[in-house]
This record gives structure tokens, C-alpha cells and sequence, in this order.
């Protein structure tokens, strides 16, 4: 999947905008505040209809404007497509593929993996993070898994309604609790195979752009298995038979105390979990990994690479893991956008640079 336009229209800061990247690595270069980031929102809430920086769109509409206007181009299994979305202040908002309205469900939506300084709360953030990063990677690959991750949130919001009204006895509670087992198996089972993908991937890339050390990816189920191997069945055998022995407790605390929300995601650098014992820079290095460990399982199990944006990876790196960055960058099958303030220490001759000032591509 590679974009070969970008067209921006009364988006943050941005008035006006047409910008037709390289096939390859393209750095956007500029200082502060000039719309660099603005420019890879843009591709972002293309492709997932939502922005990465806020929860409301009007955010992102220009200051004295009414809507803004996204559109992309973009080629996606030797077909050249087409995506707009469009957003108003007095109306829903709209997106189309080649024409055609539809939803950000679509099978031929644009994909991206976007990386922020934010991402370094991967390692040392609460397990809430590590598994909305699992659960995106998934919503992208699988849209039968957005469809059960969707239902899941809604049966468990729907079990712990009940159990704060104290109606865990009642048969309406028994048909529920048989519906947030058979979605919350899935959801497990997806999110293992999933890592067992990333772990592969991210162990190879961190030796590359780092040059030493070991990382390892692990699940780690809120719930004992008492079997060797796991599938649906023992997955669902294993939720019942804890969900018995918490009943009480349950009951007690008024909540769901079982299930995939309570679930982690499990980093080891050099067998020693790396929330505890990775220092700052470590830390910021294995979540670069993660990300583009997240390419490249995106790549195996669909067949075709997202697009990568890193809004200011390379202040978070030091200039040996810059370079070694960049240099893998420049040598990818993918499509990559990077923002930058300077790129005085890195050698970037496969690299199409684009300077953005007060919103416009110079």
C-alpha cells in the first residue's frame, strides 16, 4: 500500500495543501509548531476516521473555518484508489471510497502503524495500553475481530450492570455470562496468535536497529490454564471454570472480574521484564521495534505493508540508533513519513525530504 497524494483542505493549520510523496522514506522537515504533525493526523484520520491527538473533530477544523477536507490516493493490490472524508461543523461526517460512501470498515480503507513519543508508554504504561496497541493491530488485520471486540465491550458492560444491581442469579444473567465467554475466548485467542507473530518479528528488527540485546513478547492470560496447549475450547473451559470460583467475589466488588480487559502484554529485554529493569533509552529503542514489528506481522498476515508515520522518533534516539533507523528506513518495501526538526547527524540519501512551514510544503 503506497499513497501518492495527499490533499489537505482548512485542516489545523493548514489551508491549503497538495502533497505527493515518494514511494519510499519521506521526511518531513521543519520546526515546531509548522504542521508536520498536522500533515501525518491527516493521513491518519484518512485512514481510521479518528485523530491520534484528539477526541473531537471539530479540533481539527481550521480557526475561523467551518469543515475541513481530506483526500487520498493511494494504490492497494494494483488498483488505484481513491478516499475522501469530509467533516462540518453542522453535519455528520462523510467518507467515500472511489466515489462510493461507506464505512471505516472497509476492506480497501487505507492502513496505517503510527508511531509517537507517546508510544514509549508501551513499556512502562498500564496494561490498558499494551492491549489497545494489540487490539488496533487486530481491528486493522481481522474485521471479524472489531465486530467481537465491539460486542465484548458491550456484554461486559452489560454483566457488570447486572452485578452492581445484584441480578447475578437470574437467567438473563446465565445467557449473558454464555455470550462473554464465547467472545472473550476469541478475543484471547486472536490477541496469542498475534504475539506469537510479533514476538518472531520484533526480536529480529531490535537486534538490527539497536545491535544488542534480546527482546521477548509474551501474553499474559489474567486466568491459569490447565492445559499445555490452548484453543477455543480450552480457552472457554478455562473463563468458566474461573468465572465459578470469582462468583462470590464477583458479587462482593459488583464487577467482572474475568475476561480479556484484564489481560497484559508481556516485553522481556535480555529475559527481565523491561517495564522494570529497561532504562529510558533502552525503553524508547524497544518500542520503535514494536512498531515496526507491527509492519511487518501486518505484512504476514495480510499480504501487503501498511503505511508507517513516526511523528519525532528521532529525538527519542540516540545518533548511532538514529542512523541505524534511517538506514533501515531508506532500504524498506514499505512507505514511511518521518518528522523531524533537523537531520544534521544522519546520512539520508534514499530519502525524499520535504521542508513544511505554516502549513505548506516547501
Amino acid at each position: 500500500m503506497k499513497l501518492r497524494q495527499v490533499e489537505a483542505r482548512d485542516f489545523r493549520n493548514i489551508t491549503r495543501l497538495d502533497y505527493h510523496p515518494e514511494p519510499g522514506l519521506n521526511i518531513l522537515l521543519g520546526d515546531n509548531a509548522q504542521g508536520k504533525t498536522n500533515l501525518l493526523e491527516s493521513i491518519y484520520v484518512l485512514s481510521t476516521g479518528s485523530s491520534f491527538r484528539t477526541g473531537q473533530d471539530k479540533n481539527m477544523v481550521r480557526y475561523g473555518k467551518e469543515a475541513f477536507i481530506l483526500r487520498g490516493r493511494y494504490s492497494y493490490n494494483e488498483r488505484d484508489i481513491e478516499t475522501i472524508l469530509t467533516y462540518s461543523l453542522k453535519e455528520r461526517k462523510s467518507f467515500a471510497i472511489n466515489s462510493k460512501k461507506t464505512t471505516f470498515n472497509h476492506s480497501d480503507r487505507l492502513r496505517v502503524v503510527l508511531f509517537t513519543p507517546d508510544d514509549l508508554y508501551l513499556i512502562k504504561g498500564s496494561p490498558g495500553k499494551r492491549r489497545q496497541f494489540l487490539d488496533f493491530i487486530l481491528g486493522q488485520i481481522q474485521s471479524e475481530y472489531g465486530y467481537n471486540l465491539a460486542n465484548y465491550g458491550k456484554i461486559l458492560k452489560k454483566r457488570n450492570f447486572l452485578l452492581k444491581r445484584e441480578q447475578s442469579n437470574t437467567r438473563s444473567f446465565k445467557i449473558i455470562e454464555e455470550i462473554f465467554i464465547e467472545n472473550a475466548a476469541r478475543i484471547i485467542l486472536a490477541r496469542i496468535n498475534l504475539i506469537s507473530i510479533l514476538d518472531e518479528s520484533s526480536s529480529s528488527i531490535y537486534k538490527e536497529i539497536n545491535q544488542e540485546g534480546q527482546l521477548k513478547i509474551r501474553y499474559a492470560l489474567s486466568i491459569p490454564i490447565d492445559s499445555g496447549k490452548i484453543n477455543l475450547e480450552i480457552l472457554k473451559t478455562a473463563l468458566k471454570k474461573q468465572i465459578q470460583e470469582k462468583t462470590e467475589q464477583e458479587r462482593r466488588r459488583k464487577s467482572t472480574l474475568v475476561g480479556p480487559h484484564l489481560d497484559d502484554m508481556h516485553i522481556y529485554q535480555d529475559g527481565r521484564m523491561a517495564r522494570y529493569f529497561a532504562s529510558q533509552g533502552q525503553q524508547r529503542n524497544i518500542a520503535v521495534a514494536l512498531k515496526l514489528a507491527e509492519l511487518y506481522t501486518f505484512r504476514k498476515i495480510s499480504s501487503f505493508y501498511p503505511v508507517f508515520l513516526l511523528d519525532e522518533v528521532l529525538s527519542e534516539l540516540d545518533a548511532q540508533r538514529r542512523q541505524l533507523l534511517l538506514d533501515h528506513l531508506q532500504e524498506a518495501a514499505f512507505q514511511s513519513f518521518l518528522t523531524s526538526v533537523y537531520l544534521n547527524d544522519i546520512e539520508y540519501g534514499q530519502a525524499a525530504v520535504s521542508t513544511v512551514e505554516k502549513g505548506k510544503i516547501q
